[in-house]
């Protein structure tokens, strides 16, 4: 039985919030200023969320909570679809980790993701096969700076898997490589150094940023 809940516009908030990042944390609640009281006044209304069945939520190995909507959340806010929420339910830990790390890269560098069919837009002369996978995989497009930029994120991926981010990005046309930066995140030093040097004599673009976020 589902209990009732008066939703307030901060509620809403904070569904939306959840239906564009995902999963997310109460520290990303916090970081975008729909909550401003303190974590404990907080944590008890996302508690009141969950208990009117409108958000469900998780434990990550660290034991930090993260949270999602369901699809009564989505219903509230008017979400078109939204049974999308029980795909992501049974999501597995990677992917609920992905999606934390994306939303933390965006308040770090203060980005807007950029949607497949706009980067669709600008490659269209690319070769079908290298944006088929590019496509395919969970890589993120921003801008920034004036400067169209990839985030590949590496949550217990082979070093392989990153050297053909690289190789596939390597096979756009020169225009576009040109205008490119690839940005691996990556959560050891070790690694970084692996793909740096993997990255050199490529042809594209590349950084490699270590992650201080732990989860």
């Amino acid at each position: 039985m589902v209990n009732l809940v008066v939703v307030t516009e901060r509620d809403k908030q904070v569904l939306g919030f959840m239906a564009r990042w995902r999963f997310v944390t109460l520290d990303q609640l916090f970081k975008s200023n729909i909550f401003t009281s303190t974590y404990k006044t907080a944590y008890k209304r996302l508690l009141v969320l969950r208990r009117g069945k409108l958000i469900n939520g998780g434990q990550l190995s660290c034991g930090r909570i993260y949270y999602f909507l369901t699809p009564h959340g989505g219903e509230k806010i008017g979400l078109a679809l939204p049974w999308y929420a029980k795909v992501y339910r049974n999501a597995g830990m990677d992917v609920v980790l992905k999606h934390l790390v994306a939303c933390d890269f965006a308040f770090a560098l203060s980005i807007e993701y950029l949607s497949r069919q706009d980067i669709l837009s600008r490659w269209m002369d690319a070769d079908y096969d290298v944006l088929a996978k590019c496509f395919r995989s969970s890589d993120l497009f921003f801008e920034k700076d004036g400067v169209l930029q990839v985030l590949v994120i590496d949550y217990r991926y082979s070093l392989k898997y990153l050297v053909e981010r690289i190789k596939l990005y390597s096979r756009l046309p020169l225009d576009m490589r040109e205008q490119l930066i690839i940005n691996f995140l990556v959560f050891s030093e070790t690694r970084q150094k692996q793909v740096l040097k993997a990255a050199a004599d490529s042809g594209v673009r590349v950084k490699v940023l270590k992650a201080n976020w732990k989860y």
